[in-house]
């Protein structure tokens, strides 16, 4: 066990910058897991970051898509080309930056009730401080305080 001092000399090594700089190395290995969260906010919720609906289908893409798309049902953005499965998340700096490489970006924000849709809302931001921050730090400092 660790003397008092031998604690006092690791916890002294522990400044705030090399938590903040070991914090986004970790964040950078969440970047799938923030865009994943993102899509099914919008495809499963079709819900902005807010919680507002991202837009509804009309008569016109029932009728195109035979019944499978109904009028007034919520937008899942699967219609959309690659527009999901090229959302993604990228640390810059000390901020998430959400996007998508689909081309068709421009048209598909065009169609939609809300332009918030990149990010995430507040229960997904608690979802991944949850099961992802949380026992990140619990670990961190267990291991930087205890056994280095």
């Amino acid at each position: 066990m660790a003397t008092f001092l031998e604690q006092y000399e690791k916890a002294k090594r522990l400044t705030p910058k090399k938590v903040e700089n070991d914090l986004i190395v970790f964040v950078r290995t969440l970047e799938k897991y923030f865009a994943d969260l993102n899509v099914e906010q919008l495809h499963l919720e079709s819900k902005d970051v807010f919680g507002n609906p991202i837009g509804f289908y009309s008569k016109g893409t029932e009728t195109i898509t035979n019944g499978r798309k109904k009028e007034g049902d919520p937008f899942d953005l699967k219609e959309s080309g690659q527009f999901l499965n090229e959302l993604f998340t990228k640390v810059q700096g000390d901020s998430l930056f959400f996007d998508t490489k689909d081309e068709k970006k421009p048209e598909v924000l065009a169609n939609l009730l809300s332009k918030d849709i990149f990010g995430l809302s507040d229960e997904d931001l608690q979802k991944a401080i949850n099961e992802k921050v949380l026992p990140f730090f619990q670990d961190y400092f267990f291991k930087q305080l205890l056994l280095s």
